[in-house]
């Protein structure tokens, strides 16, 4: 019985089960096999590293130092998944950004789904898991997917309790408190200017009070006394000057990330790729619709349109603010794409015979290395030759079954699909391949275990290690590494008989030191790849010994 209940589940949701299987394999397949060697992706694993040490949970620091750039959320989650190993992984850094990732994918599914139809609600899902930025970010340790995920989920609540139940905006508060908990008040502005600017246009300023208030004032009450508390232990001055840096210097005049007003007209054409020629489409689509009344494009058209602007119109600009953009942004192109599919886009006509060509020329240009691609990988053997002759067969025959029913636009987006996802792993196999011989961290933690021994064994400090190289070393050996900051501490370091010790110096930093530091019980070894080179600097009867 069981089993015929899911034939009859899998049967009638198909779509949903391949985008879930789609969405596991893109921001899972692999996804702690590529070491720490970002800088800000360095930043918030140790941050948490330094935090699950001292147990402070409250006032994070870096390398001994108060950090207050931040709020504290995704350090709190990145400590939580690595609370079981007592250390901070990539796989645990990058854990909560790509369940972030994941669960915003369900969402856009459900949401698509209840308001649209199953199969724009796939495609939207879609658009989104494989938009480059989207997917990068998910796969990243970075506070911004779970930002994206908090606002579309405000944004989604709100928008259930309008058209629904409004119980549902009980949620829409508790997502905009975790969205200021993880990157600040920027939040507030997109969540409340979407739903303002959308409850203008349908002239409905009454929902406006009823939309629960009463919940959001707990919530605030509760922030302002975390903040009480947090400012009890730090200070007022240096929480104020924080919040006036990392809010408002940003929105007008930045102290770094800087851009001028065209800056995202300019860089979303390759951050949303390969999405990104139907983007003027999609928002002449999303114009087309506000115009003709329909209700749940005007809402997702807001939602782009207000961020968008926002965006624009800030300093501070960086691709991964972009973001909470994208959702919204899926969905109108699953709108369209549904449409052109179906055949029901008639006006203007141009629209959808434009979208069509898009469809057409790109799958047609990925479809050339998913034929020859077997060929290539087995080196032009006679197995990688036949596999390229069945998938070319399959692919003639498939379109000429679409053919047949006068839809072969819908065999080319299912080729787009395919070779989409197929290139994204290539991608991020590849990707995986560079970190383990490429990166200097999966260099130096190899290195000193396959030559020197048990790392346990050593005490190791580090000479005058920069702080993105401080990094580096504490996150990829999985240990804080003290800092010696002069010669004389180096010395008496070395020449302490009661441990074993290793110390790490930067290969060039090394080379002006080395006549006051070596000696004959002395020996070095050199860690170097094209950007950082080190020296281990280790007592010679304590080498290993094959």
């Amino acid at each position: 019985m069981e089993t015929n209940q899911l034939r009859v589940f899998v049967k009638q949701n198909y779509l949903f089960c391949i985008l879930m299987g789609i969405s596991i394999f893109l921001f899972f397949f692999e996804l702690g096999s590529r070491s720490f060697e970002i800088k800000d992706a360095r930043r918030f694993a140790e941050i948490t590293q330094e935090m699950m040490q001292d147990g402070n949970w409250l006032v994070l620091h870096k390398h001994g130092e108060i950090y207050l750039n931040k709020p504290p959320m995704l350090m709190w989650l990145i400590a939580l998944f690595s609370s079981t190993g007592h250390k901070v992984t990539p796989l645990t850094a990058r854990l909560p950004s790509a369940i972030a990732g994941f669960s915003s994918i369900l969402m856009v599914y459900y949401f698509t789904q209840r308001f649209f139809n199953q199969r724009t609600a796939f495609i939207a899902a879609f658009i989104l898991a494989t938009s480059h930025r989207y997917f990068w970010y998910g796969r990243s340790a970075f506070p911004d997917m779970l930002f994206t995920l908090f606002i579309a989920l405000a944004i989604f609540f709100f928008y259930l309790g309008y058209k629904q139940n409004k119980e549902f905006y009980i949620g829409m508060h508790f997502s905009m408190f975790s969205a200021t908990f993880t990157k600040g008040p920027l939040g507030i502005i997109f969540i409340l200017g979407t739903i303002v600017v959308f409850l203008t246009f349908q002239r409905d300023f009454k929902a406006i009070k009823e939309l629960k208030w009463q919940w959001g004032s707990i919530l605030m009450m509760i922030m302002v006394g975390i903040c009480i508390a947090y400012c009890l232990k730090i200070g007022f001055e240096p929480f104020i000057t924080t919040v006036k840096r990392e809010f408002l210097t940003r929105i007008n005049k930045p102290v770094n990330n800087s851009e001028p007003f065209h800056y995202y007209f300019v860089n979303i054409w390759a951050d949303f790729l390969p999405w990104s020629l139907f983007i003027p489409f999609a928002a002449m689509y999303g114009y087309k619709k506000w115009r003709a009344g329909d209700e749940h494009i005007t809402f997702i058209f807001c939602w782009a349109v207000l961020v968008f602007t926002f965006l624009c119109v800030a300093k501070a600009k960086h691709p991964r603010y972009m973001l909470p953009l994208y959702p919204a942004l899926s969905i109108l192109m699953a709108a369209l794409i549904h449409d052109t599919l179906q055949g029901s886009v008639t006006q203007p006509s141009w629209l959808s015979v434009s979208v069509r060509w898009i469809i057409y020329s790109t799958a047609g240009m990925i479809a050339v290395p998913l034929v020859v691609g077997s060929a290539y990988f087995f080196n032009y053997s006679w197995v990688g030759i036949a596999i390229s002759i069945v998938i070319l067969l399959i692919i003639v025959k498939v379109f000429l079954s679409f053919h047949h029913k006068k839809r072969p636009v819908n065999v080319y987006f299912t080729i787009f699909i395919l070779t989409t996802v197929m290139g994204w792993g290539i991608y991020v196999h590849c990707l995986t391949i560079h970190s383990q011989n490429e990166t200097f961290g999966t260099k130096l933690a190899y290195t000193i275990e396959k030559d020197l021994g048990d790392l346990n064994t050593y005490q190791i400090c580090g000479y005058e290690l920069g702080g993105a190289l401080w990094d580096i070393v504490n996150l990829n050996l999985k240990m804080h590494v003290p800092m010696i900051k002069s010669i004389q501490e180096l010395k008496t370091f070395i020449d302490t008989p009661d441990h074993k010790p290793l110390c790490i110096i930067e290969k060039k930093i090394f080379e002006k030191i080395k006549d006051h530091v070596l000696d004959d019980t002395l020996n070095t070894l050199d860690v170097c790849t094209k950007k950082r080179q080190v020296t281990l600097v280790f007592k010679r009867n304590q080498q290993k010994i094959d």
